[in-house]
């Protein structure tokens, strides 16, 4: 009899260890992967289905971002709608300033249906720490309530050349979305075209210039002269496409 009662205990206790066991990876798969810089890296540069988001405040974003991230605000209602634009089969990649934020976005996009989540350790500080760059547009201007005016912009567009005009809102969907290969395309054509962001909130006399009423809205110039406009989103390729007819 004591035998048996023996063996019963022993595999109440195997049978336990292996529950907590399921239940500690369970948790750590609701919280996201945790990698260091050098793991995040090297992932975001061989995965061929890069998504990345930035949850840290517009203003944040603006002033540096890793190559191709997107700015979803973790402090903003609009949170787990514009996360759900993106694809849930897919890996996706966060990142903040230092690593509290993201942990928290990580945890509630695994909460959402993403399969799987990286979170870079340390945030966009350790990021920096390690002498890695963040996003630096050349050729480029962002245009904000304290700095370019009309007079500015027509002089501008007014250039010999081409002048690809983005005008967005840093709460519009579709703009998020295209950002990134938007700034890819002013990396690619840079010998060849200005990139110029025009914040809708920020430069109304210049939206109103322009006669754009809805978002995202995308012109081209050539020597002053509009040559094309795209309303709405269109893709990467679409897009060159465009732009390579026209220069």
């Amino acid at each position: 009899m004591k035998t048996i009662q023996y063996f019963t205990t022993l595999l109440l206790l195997i049978f336990t260890t292996i529950n907590i066991s399921k239940c500690q990876i369970i948790l750590e798969n609701n919280i996201g992967i945790k990698l260091n810089v050098a793991e995040f890296n090297h992932k975001i540069y061989t995965d061929s289905f890069t998504q990345i988001i930035d949850v840290r405040t517009p203003e944040e974003y603006s002033e540096g971002y890793i190559a191709k991230a997107i700015n979803v605000n973790w402090n903003d209602n609009s949170f787990d709608a514009e996360v759900l634009k993106l694809n849930e089969s897919k890996p996706i990649y966060v990142y903040c300033l230092a690593g509290g934020r993201s942990a928290n976005a990580a945890a509630k996009l695994t909460k959402l249906g993403f399969t799987t989540v990286y979170d870079l350790k340390g945030g966009l500080n350790a990021w920096r720490n390690a002498n890695l760059p963040v996003q630096i547009l050349d050729n480029v201007s962002v245009a904000n309530i304290k700095g370019l005016n009309l007079l500015d912009f027509i002089n501008i567009i007014n250039q010999k050349g081409f002048v690809l005009v983005d005008v967005y809102a840093p709460w519009c969907g579709p703009c998020k979305k295209m950002a990134p290969y938007l700034e890819e395309i002013a990396l690619e054509r840079k010998n060849k075209l200005t990139f110029l962001k025009i914040n809708n909130d920020d430069n109304q006399e210049i939206v109103r210039f322009l006669f754009v009423d809805e978002l995202p809205t995308l012109i081209l110039f050539k020597n002053g002269k509009r040559v094309y406009t795209n309303i709405g989103l269109i893709s990467k390729d679409d897009l060159l496409k465009v732009i390579d007819e026209n220069l």
